[in-house]
């Protein structure tokens, strides 16, 4: 399985690119990570790209719901 990791900052930014595309700024919502030199956290793969999606744009091109989630994190999307 690969590994990505992403620290607070790089999920405040996504969520920011969000806000930002939905006030008609001009962003591609993504953030591209490469491999980190270091042991501890290197993602396994040697770059990728993360692209954040609004839920209703990503479900509804699913065509299905949301999957459920622990009630504390549910609790926090209001």
């Amino acid at each position: 399985m690969s590994k990505l990791y992403l620290t607070r900052r790089n999920l405040l930014t996504l969520l920011s690119k969000l806000d930002r595309k939905k006030a008609g700024d001009d962003t591609a919502c993504t953030i591209v990570k490469y491999k980190n030199p270091q042991k501890e956290f290197q993602q396994t793969m040697n770059s990728c790209s993360v692209i954040a999606v609004e839920d209703d744009e990503y479900y509804t091109a699913l065509n299905r719901p949301a999957g459920g989630m622990h009630p504390l994190d549910e609790m926090k999307l209001g």
